[in-house]
């Protein structure tokens, strides 16, 4: 068991050594990945856990940390788990929007002059303080994944103490495990995807555990046309989508879809779960279909190939490449393709049978 994660850009690789020798010299366990974490597939799950299981965060705030995405999930995961987090500065920057959104009322820990070893020093008589206060406290045993999951909507999250910055928290590391790590420059972030869950609650569906932690689900915005022809080439990155270049699914219309979440964590990939992923998706989009909300098209930027499969057994092709990370997979929706799942959907398939009848009536 570590004390404390050391989040840090490679570029200030020799503060973080330093914290680390320090700390460690005075019986500190420190975490870093370099040394720490776990190679190939798991890297990003293995980072996740260490944030979960120390008892603090140590943020090495530079110039160049400040503009890490892999930093910024770093945050991100500390906040999820309710970590402290102490900011060491050596530069003396403003904060990126992003970091401030997780970090703007931390109290810092300024280590703009030199020597260096007093300012560490400090930092260990604060980790000092932290850390006795957990020792005191009961140790839980690390609990393993348990069987039983659900689908639930937004008003149950907010009934069992979610609001929309904890849940969109949540799902940016819930990517950041699924793709290992690689959002360079395609992730959103939990602040830019808010004002979508915020608007639009029934269009997103959350797979949680029976600790009511969020595990898995889907999310779908509908994107205005010319965007959306984008996002079909592989050209979008979701970064980069706001909110104006979204259609509100309110009215009854012809939309185009865009799947900005649509995943489970490694350890609940199973047969069970996928199924209440598809069905809770055929569901809503049935009840879309009877208020004469209608999707033309249907794409995603698939990360995993857990996903790709479950894609193309629902009859989505892939038809490019995202120009950062992943596969962009699409499907025609009028008429509905015929499979295992749309089958059981007979209303579903009889409002999108007439929907595709009447367009072909309307363009001759």
């Amino acid at each position: 068991m570590h004390d404390i994660f050391i989040s840090y850009s490679s570029k200030n690789q020799n503060v973080a050594d330093a914290i680390v020798n320090i700390l460690e010299n005075k019986k500190i366990k420190c975490w870093i990945a370099y040394r720490d974490a776990d190679v190939g597939e798991d890297y990003a799950g293995s980072i996740v856990r260490a944030i979960k299981n120390c008892k603090a965060s140590v943020l090495v705030f530079s110039s160049e940390s400040n503009q890490s995405k892999h930093v910024l999930n770093e945050i991100n995961s500390s906040v999820n788990y309710g970590k402290v987090i102490i900011p060491f500065r050596i530069d003396n920057v403003m904060m990126h929007d992003a970091m401030e959104y997780y970090l703007g009322r931390t109290h810092w820990l300024d280590a703009l002059t030199q020597p260096l070893e007093d300012h560490i020093n400090k930092l260990m008589n604060r980790l000092n303080v932290i850390l006795h206060n957990e020792n005191i406290q009961e140790q839980k045993p690390i609990e393993t994944p348990a069987s039983e999951t659900r689908m639930a909507k937004y008003a149950e999250m907010v009934k069992i103490g979610y609001n929309i910055k904890k849940i969109s928290i949540q799902l940016v590391e819930n990517y950041y495990i699924n793709c290992n790590g690689h959002v360079e420059d395609n992730a959103g972030t939990p602040e830019q995807w808010a004002e979508f869950f915020q608007n639009s609650t029934e269009s997103i569906r959350y797979l949680l555990n029976t600790k009511n932690e969020i595990v898995g689900g889907w999310s779908i915005i509908a994107l205005k046309k010319e965007v959306y022809d984008i996002a079909k080439e592989g050209k979008l990155l979701e970064k980069d989508i706001n909110y104006e270049m979204s259609e509100i699914l309110a009215f009854p219309d012809f939309y185009y879809g865009y799947f900005i979440g649509f995943s489970i964590l490694p350890d609940y990939r199973n047969m069970d779960n996928y199924m209440m992923l598809m069905t809770s998706f055929y569901q809503q989009l049935e009840e879309y279909a009877e208020k004469g909300i209608i999707f033309k098209e249907l794409c995603i930027n698939i990360i995993s190939p857990q996903i790709e499969n479950v894609m193309r057994k629902l009859d989505f092709v892939h038809i490019a490449n995202n120009i950062s990370y992943g596969k962009i997979y699409h499907q025609e929706c009028l008429p509905l393709p015929n499979n295992s799942i749309t089958n059981n959907y007979s209303k579903l398939k009889n409002i999108y049978t007439k929907a595709y009848k009447q367009i072909k009536v309307n363009a001759t």
